[in-house]
Parts: C-alpha cells; structure tokens; sequence
C-alpha cells in the first residue's frame, strides 16, 4: 500500500514540476536566509549544554530560539532525567523565535506594536496551555544518549548540522505540498490559511498578502507553527511525547493564542472609549 502511495505522490509531483521545484526553491531560500543562520547556533548550544540547566534556563532558551531548539532543549532535558516530565516543557517552549515576530515579519509589513501584541500573545498562549495540559510523559530509563550529557563543540557542530539537514527537508516537503494544492485549488484566498497551516514561513508571508490586517488569525497560526514545524520537533524529541499528542498541543496553542489576540484588541477599545 505504502509504494502504491509513493508512485501516485510521484506521478502528481512529475505532473506539477514546475510548481513543486518552485516551491522548493522557495523553501531552500526561507531556510538559508532566515531560519538556519538564527537555529543553527542556538542548537549547538544546546548540545553542548546537554541535560545541564533546569526549567527556567529551558524556557529562557526556549523563548529566545524557538522551534525545534526548544524540543531538543527539553528532550535532552528529560533523557538526562533532570525533569520527570517533558510534555509540559514542550508546551510552555513550543514556541517561534522572537526574530521571526519583530524581524521577519515587521519585514513584511506589519506594524512593530502588532508585531509586539502577536508575541506576547503567542508566550501567553504557550504559559496557559502548559497550565492545563494533562502530561503523559512515559518514565525515562536513565540517559538515553550522549546529547542528554552534553557533547563537545566538534560533536555539537557536526550533529547540528546533520539535523539542520532534516529541517530544511522538512520546510521543503509541505511547501511542495502546499505548493500542488495551491494550484489544484486556482489559488482561492483561503488556500493562503492552508498553506501557512503546513508551512508558516511562506505561509504567513501569503496571509498578509491576501487579507487586510490579519494578525489575530496570523498569531494563531504561528503558535500552531504548521506541520513542518510539528515535524521538525519529532525529529528530536524521540520518545518524550507522541505525534498525535503534540499535534493536539500545536493545535490548543493556536486557538488560545488566537483568543488572546482577539480579546486584546476587544479590552483596548472598550478602555480607549
């Protein structure tokens, strides 16, 4: 079933060459420009800090990286058995670099006190899923691997670079995706919500693009971080929580971030009138 799967994804990927190599291209540009020169020292960093540190020095890095540096933070965190429990990390740290919200996308247009409100919702929207998320982190059996005692500056930089690999694979992947149902659907102006839901770099970047002023829905999809980001995160936290549990937990952070956006702008009108 699996080959029958991969023949049909490579005959419609062999049908829409030109928007998959574009999308691609496109993804490749996103990563070497905006994301790798920011996570690429945040990584090797955190690699070399291994499972040293605790809570507060995890949600200080988790903030300051983001997305996936804070999932490795916890994961070594966790396999080194400084913490019991790695869900609630990954919720309160799930969360995008502030370079993306007050560099990239005031870049793009928005305005820097928009800019600020969307991140200050996105970090209550991640404090107020990790007050109520239920954690479910299976026990760890003492330290799983050398990252969760720390590796040497050579190590570090030669494992970083290897995930980086993986990242940029993942950003490339569901852009392509993103890219075929974009033009399947004759770019309706939804498609644009879609896209960011798969891959939030472009996909932010067409949101404000098709829709006046849209930062309430942009704060949560960026909390919800899309499926590359949701990918990018298994690809390091290994056993410390399941996909479908950290999809769900993507999820709840989008809708709250949203709802502390929208609710933001409600309470400054009424105290302006």
């Amino acid at each position: 079933m699996t080959g029958w799967i991969a023949a049909v994804c490579a005959a419609v990927l062999i049908w829409f060459s030109d928007t998959a190599m574009q999308s691609a291209s496109e993804a490749a540009k996103v990563f070497a420009g905006g994301v790798m020169p920011a996570l690429f020292p945040m990584m090797v960093l955190g690699r070399m800090a291994g499972g040293a540190g605790g809570w507060a020095q995890a949600v200080l890095m988790g903030w300051m990286s983001g997305s996936p540096a804070s999932a490795q933070r916890a994961a070594s965190l966790w396999q080194s058995g400084r913490i019991r429990r790695a869900e609630k990390l990954l919720c309160l740290t799930g969360v995008m670099s502030p370079m993306f919200f007050m560099g990239t996308l005031c870049a793009w247009g928005i305005p820097r006190a928009a800019a600020w409100r969307m991140l200050w919702c996105h970090w209550l929207g991640a404090a107020l899923c990790a007050l109520v998320w239920r954690d479910r982190t299976p026990p760890v059996q003492g330290p799983q691997s050398q990252a969760a005692q720390g590796e040497t500056l050579p190590q570090a930089i030669h494992q970083s670079a290897r995930s980086l690999l993986a990242v940029c694979g993942a950003m490339m992947l569901f852009s392509i995706i993103a890219g075929v149902l974009r033009r399947l659907l004759r770019d309706a102006p939804w498609t644009a919500a879609l896209w960011a839901m798969l891959e939030i770099g472009g996909g932010a970047h067409a949101v404000l693009r098709t829709f006046h002023q849209p930062y309430a829905l942009l704060c949560g999809l960026c909390s919800f971080g899309g499926l590359s980001i949701w990918l990018q995160n298994l690809l390091f936290t290994g056993k410390a929580i399941r996909p479908v549990r950290l999809l769900w937990m993507r999820m709840l952070h989008g809708a709250v971030s949203f709802l502390c956006y929208f609710f933001s702008l409600k309470i400054q009108n009424l105290l302006m009138t």
